[in-house]
């Protein structure tokens, strides 16, 4: 049988939550049922040993208490060590309560806001019980559809992080655009609008957890509009415990996955159609599968990587192919200087492609004649030469002959390169 978990809930602050405490009774009932080993801290925090008995601690809401620098330290190491922590405060934060959880809170990377949050559309009977239903997908977000979140203080998450390889944070929720605030600036309280404010933040710090939380009303048992049995604040409170105490006792580790946003929305899809528990029941089958299969999925997978490579071989030995006959034919193509063995070649491959008889109607011959006497007067002016009707008649029908053949050559050209392409694909 795996070990329980063991949770210690801090008693030496003048806590607000206690095991004792009749007005959160529907809380401690829930620890001692969900099979939970449950202590009390009564010494504080000043010694590191006595707090590693636990796999979590939970600190509510101390109330005209301050932490010492020493249980400060200790705390942090407790949680870098391996350590679950939830951080529990309430309405004003440490101003109201006249505490200091922030210098805890800040190692962590976030503080409690001296603030009480207001919903004025979505809410229970008062604007300061607001009514959340948008989480990030989380361990701690599981099953979650609508919680309360009555008298809680917002959570401000720090710009600057000492050591930011060892620490993530992720905000859970978070109020909407109707969201105002009552806060207090130092000299007084005032109000005003706080969309997107952070309400419930989680925190991994070295090989520890920290779970940063607002309202010590959600652990309530003297409202059931609010506390802990209203909509799904218990399955949100154990969630949490879950996730700080590492699953021990399940006997399972619980790790973050992130899904592909298909995969996400189809696994959301399949537990409302065919009534999963949850994700992590999912999860859990489909890897026990892959592991029944894991070879035959194995094979599967270097075949396809294989066929792939094929294939890409294959199109690159095509394109290649295709690119050197493009360029021997674009070789054949007369440039500066024409060729009379050019020519005869591209009229010699057309013929073949068209089956039509071309011939040529230009001398080569004479015309390098021409040349060579050309060059062998230079420096000789041009005489005015007069030209007849039947000069300049004969002079049309050789351009229009040779317009005519140019005309033929193009298109056949053209129809035998379209040809060569769609054989080739």
């Amino acid at each position: 049988m795996p070990e329980k978990a063991a949770i210690g809930l801090d008693n030496s602050h003048n806590n607000k939550l206690t095991l004792e405490a009749s007005s959160y009774t529907d809380f401690t009932h829930f620890l001692f049922t969900s099979g939970y080993k449950l202590g009390k801290i009564q010494a504080g925090f000043n010694s590191l040993k006595k707090l590693e008995t636990y796999n979590t601690i939970i600190i509510s809401s101390p109330n005209n208490v301050k932490l010492t620098e020493e249980e400060i330290n200790n705390l942090e190491n407790f949680v870098k060590n391996g350590g679950g922590l939830l951080i529990v405060s309430s309405s004003g934060g440490d101003i109201s309560n006249k505490t200091n959880l922030n210098e805890i809170t800040r190692k962590f990377g976030f503080e409690f806001e001296p603030d009480e949050i207001q919903d004025s559309l979505n809410y229970v009977n008062l604007q300061k019980r607001p009514l959340l239903s948008k989480f990030r997908a989380h361990i701690v977000t599981e099953q979650l559809q609508k919680i309360v979140l009555s008298s809680a203080c917002s959570i401000k998450v720090m710009d600057f992080l000492e050591d930011e390889k060892n620490i993530k944070i992720e905000v859970l929720t978070q109020g909407g655009l109707n969201f105002w605030r009552k806060f207090y600036d130092g000299d007084e309280w005032k109000e005003e609008d706080c969309p997107k404010k952070p309400l419930i933040v989680a925190i991994e710090y070295f090989k520890g957890k920290v779970i940063g939380y607002g309202s010590i009303s959600s652990f309530s048992s003297l409202g059931r509009e609010y506390g802990f049995t209203a909509f799904d604040n218990d399955i949100l409170i154990a969630n949490c415990l879950q996730w700080l105490t590492m699953g021990a006792f399940t006997g399972g580790r619980i790790i973050n996955v992130s899904l592909n946003l298909d995969l996400f929305h189809w696994v959301n899809r399949i537990m409302k159609e065919d009534k999963w528990e949850n994700i992590s029941d999912i999860v859990n089958v489909s890897l026990k599968h892959l592991k029944d299969n894991y070879k035959e999925f194995l094979k599967e997978i270097k075949r396809i990587s294989l066929e792939k490579k094929e294939l890409k071989k294959k199109y690159l030995t095509k394109k290649e192919k295709k690119a050197r006959e493009e360029d021997k034919i674009l070789e054949l193509v007369p440039g500066s200087e024409r060729k009379k063995e050019d020519l005869e070649d591209i009229m010699s491959a057309l013929e073949e492609v068209t089956g039509e008889k071309y011939e040529l109607s230009i001398d080569f011959e004479k015309e390098e004649e021409l040349e060579h006497e050309t060059e062998e007067l230079p420096g000789e002016t041009e005489k005015e030469i007069e030209y007849t009707e039947e000069d300049i008649r004969r002079c049309e029908e050789e351009t229009s002959k040779h317009a005519l053949w140019h005309g033929k050559i193009t298109k056949a050209f053209k129809e035998w390169l379209l040809e060569q392409n769609r054989s080739e694909d």
